[in-house]
């Protein structure tokens, strides 16, 4: 069994893997047999394993509507596409992966199912957009709340000061059908204390629906949490 290594600096792992893959030249990532493309300047798939477990794990209900946040090249949003979810939205703040997700979605023919937009968290949608599952695969790297981003890239893997889960956390049951789950990614790297108190204070239980080591050396623990607002934040 795998053992988590935790290293002193987060943000510096990952630094080192994102030099690791620009450098390798590797454009296309596969996930459940399928090929997806992976251009410059989007979060790499192919060296950071959070997308490929969480994607791989994910329980698509055929029918049920999906909103992901942070979609990246689009992955788990054509999966959950091709797995018979609909309608789909796969949103990200970077003009990058929105272009990419696209390309993705025009490759695997679900371009009449998922609506790709460019935007930060729930600006993207309109106010009377519900989703049976609204899932974000987080930038869990905290950083102080001064953090300077030198590249926007940075962005798909920290959030300084938690501001974003915590901005992610007041709006997300605003959109959230009757029944409907909300999920969130999560790692071992990001700081777990510091994401409790921010349920405890917004009125969120949590309930873990996958716990998965990754592969390699210098493993880490990834997860995702199932969040249950209280019931004064489904009214928010």
């Amino acid at each position: 069994m795998s053992t988590k290594i935790q290293t002193a600096d987060p943000m510096t792992s990952v630094m080192e893997r994102l030099t690791k893959a620009e450098t390798s030249g590797a454009s296309s990532f596969e996930c459940l047999g399928r090929r997806f493309i992976v251009r410059s300047n989007v979060f790499p798939p192919t060296h950071f394993q959070s997308t490929g477990i969480f994607t791989e794990g994910l329980d698509y209900v055929p029918g049920s509507s999906f909103l992901e946040i942070g979609c990246g090249v689009g992955i788990t949003a054509i999966t959950a596409a091709l797995s018979g979810c609909c309608p789909i939205v796969a949103s990200d703040i970077s003009e990058d992966a929105v272009n990419n997700a696209r390309e993705n979605v025009s490759l695997h023919g679900v371009a009449d199912t998922v609506s790709v937009r460019l935007g930060d968290l729930f600006d993207v949608l309109e106010k009377d957009e519900r989703f049976d599952v609204i899932f974000w695969n987080s930038n869990f790297v905290f950083v102080p709340d001064d953090y300077v981003y030198t590249r926007d890239i940075y962005r798909a893997f920290c959030d300084a000061g938690y501001l974003a889960h915590e901005r992610f956390l007041r709006e997300a049951p605003r959109y959230l059908s009757e029944n409907g789950k909300i999920l969130l990614g999560f790692s071992g790297q990001g700081e777990e204390q510091a994401l409790h108190k921010l349920l405890a204070r917004n009125g969120y239980t949590a309930e873990s629906v996958l716990s998965k080591y990754g592969e390699g050396p210098n493993v880490h623990r990834y997860e995702i949490l199932q969040l249950h607002p209280g019931k004064w934040n489904h009214t928010a």
